[in-house]
């Protein structure tokens, strides 16, 4: 596969938040789009939630935005509320692709387009769904490892994966895209791959596992920061010299690269912002008639502590507090 290079420039309004209540569509006359996320107590969706609602104000629509927190009943009971809250849009985040599709397809069938973004549906009534190439985030990991294991390794490298298999769609595509590449050099061995969870804690007692194993691993990857942090902190306790790269997005990672860390080496950040940015703009194009493709693909960009120096996270992070 060609190598990825993807420069993203983000330039956002700060603003303050755009939430509805239940009468604001009849108050104002303004389009209201209802927003399900997959989960509100991730940096990503906070983040997410603040970009959809900078991008909604610039747009003069309203949001009814909820928490979907993972639980596919509590999603759909949320598709309904929107469904007779009478709103001109859904957009969402799958919690689960296949069991809500009678809920999207009861909504569409009402006359009302939905949207998917980050975690796609299985039903072929949504208008399009806008998410990153979770594949393409595994190999751009890959090729910077890639990289280092040349530079700084003469090419040779032990390699483990900390995957986590439940999600098929995201965590999966990202780790095989990963251990595709890097697994093309002659001197790379992946002697591990396991599951993490997508979390710190168990993804650090799998790393403690894997360093008995092979104590001498060289290049960690994980499928999210967790998951990452995890195998560091294991790294550390047992004064490995293995680094760790991963997918990521989150203010201590960053802080990790500007600090130039010895063990949390690269991540590949998929923009919140920009996901936010190309939800929006799928509605607003779809409500001007335009056509809108099935796939709004937009794509991650690999951080470590040179290009970290000319991405402005903290611009993003900021509109939290709005």
């Amino acid at each position: 596969m060609k190598k990825v290079i993807v420069v993203v420039a983000l330039v956002l309004s700060l603003c303050m938040p755009v939430i509805a209540d239940d009468n604001a569509k009849a108050a104002t006359g303004k389009k209201t789009i209802g927003v399900s996320l997959f989960y509100r107590r991730d940096e990503y969706y906070k983040d997410l939630e603040a970009g959809f609602k900078a991008e909604a104000k610039k747009a003069g629509y309203t949001l009814l935005i909820q928490d979907a927190d993972t639980d596919p009943a509590k999603q759909m009971q949320q598709i309904e509320d929107f469904v007779s809250k009478g709103v001109d849009a859904i957009a969402l985040s799958c919690t689960d692709p296949a069991g809500l599709v009678p809920a999207i397809e009861a909504a569409v069938a009402k006359g009302i387009p939905v949207f998917t973004f980050d975690g796609p549906s299985n039903s072929k009534k949504v208008i399009t769904h806008v998410g990153f190439d979770f594949y393409e985030d595994g190999v751009i990991v890959g090729q910077w490892a890639q990289k280092y294991i040349n530079e700084k390794l003469g090419g040779k490298a032990k390699v483990a994966v900390i995957d986590y298999p439940q999600s098929a769609i995201v965590c999966a595509k990202r780790a095989n895209g990963f251990a595709d590449t890097v697994k093309k050099m002659p001197g790379v061995k992946i002697v591990a791959r396991q599951d993490g969870k997508a979390s710190r804690t168990d993804s650090m007692s799998v790393m403690e596992n894997i360093l008995i194993s092979n104590p001498d691993v060289d290049v960690v990857y994980g499928i999210n920061y967790d998951t990452g942090a995890g195998a560091l902190a294991a790294i550390k306790a047992a004064k490995s010299k293995a680094i760790v790269v991963c997918n990521a997005w989150g203010v201590e990672g960053f802080k990790q690269l500007e600090a130039n860390d010895p063990i949390m080496k690269a991540f590949a950040t998929s923009s919140p912002a920009v996901q936010a940015a190309d939800t929006i703009k799928a509605i607003s194009e779809y409500f001007a008639g335009k056509t809108i493709p099935k796939d709004y693909l937009s794509h991650s960009f690999v951080l470590d502590a040179t290009t970290i120096k000319n991405f402005n996270w903290r611009e993003i992070v900021s509109l939290r507090e709005n």
